[in-house]
């Protein structure tokens, strides 16, 4: 192979350093351009002939191995192949062209493994079980054995001793790294349990309070968590994270396709009385209260035991503004096109404060998309709003500026 070469310099003349000098120069330039030619050759026989056959071709297959790189850097192995080969032209140089070329070799077979591990991945996640189960943290901890294993090899090549030697003393080198590394170990540990545990799955809305973070995992890897909050910034917190502190999942919401609607509004207690005659039959017109107002008279018609002969049908029946106007509501929610009515649909009155009587309004949506469920959510509290005054209900709101301009008016 160098014969050329050293044919050359003898013509030249020339002797001496310089001469060697120029020599494995030339032979090391030749290994080079030979490496290069050799690789992108086989490179493009490859891609030829790869892309070429008619599965492949057709699927998407092909596209994931282009995109990450697994023929060009298969091919590179060929390059230290030849270095190696070539490495008894270099004279006392051989031994570290040999290791050097062991090292090399070491990173491309890393290189080729992440590639393969990428592309599981990648197939992998085309499946609807990878977000349930995702891989990606075990495909982690396999790149980290094959990369220490290499990496053994590497240092028992270098100095020249069985990786079997460096393994018996790696109990100790272990209780080290375990110590300076705690916190990957940890990620480590953690990443798996998430996994396996099902804590968290991609496409999960989380919340973590003390991290600031509210919004979709996009990726679960062997240390860290990804998140897509919902202001468009991105948060990655550490594993172990959502192992140690407590955060919120909202997968079930998505799951049995109801989303919680919990608000009250508060009705000024000075509002609230008995309904008289005149507000039963103006009651009874409005729709979902016919029957309600026609079931309770009909029973006030009974004796009803400590009633006063003289007592008004409407005080007889106990009705006041504020039940009816419960009633309404609970009738409203139970015919409303967008709630979940095989879910929990409760109308309820809580404790009396400072700001009045509490009506809360306790029923799930059956749209679960954040946009959707916002506007069945505001929907049902506007009409809350406009009906109230209907059975002379006044809601409590602060006080406000205009407020003071109209009392001085």
């Amino acid at each position: 192979m160098f014969s050329l070469i050293d044919r050359l310099i003898e013509k030249l003349g020339l002797t001496g350093l310089f001469a060697q000098i120029l020599t494995y120069s030339l032979r090391a330039a030749f290994v080079i351009f030979l490496c290069f030619a050799v690789f992108f050759i086989a490179k493009r026989l490859a891609d030829a002939v790869f892309y070429r056959i008619p599965a492949v071709r057709k699927s998407t297959v092909a596209e994931i191995i282009k995109r990450r790189k697994l023929i060009p850097r298969t091919m590179h192995l060929i390059t230290p192949l030849i270095i190696q080969i070539s490495a008894h032209g270099f004279g006392s140089a051989e031994p570290y062209i040999i290791k050097a070329v062991t090292v090399y070799t070491v990173i491309i077979l890393v290189l080729v493994v992440d590639s393969v591990l990428d592309i599981v991945d990648d197939l992998y996640r085309r499946n609807e079980i990878a977000k349930r189960r995702p891989i990606k943290a075990i495909l982690q901890v396999v790149e980290i054995i094959v990369i220490v294993v290499l990496g053994i090899v590497i240092i028992a090549s270098w100095i020249g001793q069985s990786p079997l030697v460096l393994l018996s003393g790696f109990g100790a080198i272990a209780a080290v790294l375990s110590f300076v590394f705690k916190d990957t170990l940890l990620g480590l540990i953690a990443g798996i349990q998430l996994t396996s545990d099902d804590m968290v799955r991609i496409g999960d809305w989380i919340e973590v309070p003390g991290h600031n973070v509210d919004g979709t995992v996009t990726d679960i890897n062997l240390i860290s968590v990804k998140i897509d909050n919902f202001d468009n910034t991105t948060s990655t917190i550490p594993a172990y994270t959502l192992i140690t502190t407590t955060f919120k999942n909202w997968r079930k919401v998505s799951q049995t396709g109801g989303r919680r609607i919990k608000r009250s509004v508060h009705v000024d207690v000075n509002s609230v009385r008995f309904c008289s005659e005149r507000m039963l039959d103006k009651f009874s017109k409005i729709r979902f209260l016919e029957s309600y107002i026609r079931e309770k008279r009909d029973a006030g018609r009974e004796p009803v035991e400590g009633d006063k002969p003289d007592s008004e049908a409407a005080n007889a029946l106990h009705l006041t503004n504020i039940g009816v106007f419960r009633e309404y509501l609970h009738r409203y929610l139970f015919h409303h096109p967008d709630i979940r009515q095989d879910m929990m649909v409760l109308v309820r009155q809580l404790s009396y404060d400072s700001r009045g009587i509490p009506i809360e309004i306790y029923a799930f949506s059956a749209k679960t998309d954040w946009e959707e469920y916002e506007g069945v959510q505001a929907d049902i509290f506007d009409h809350v709003y406009a009906i109230a005054p209907v059975f002379g209900i006044s809601l409590f709101q602060e006080i406000s500026g205009g407020d003071i301009r109209a009392m001085r008016e």
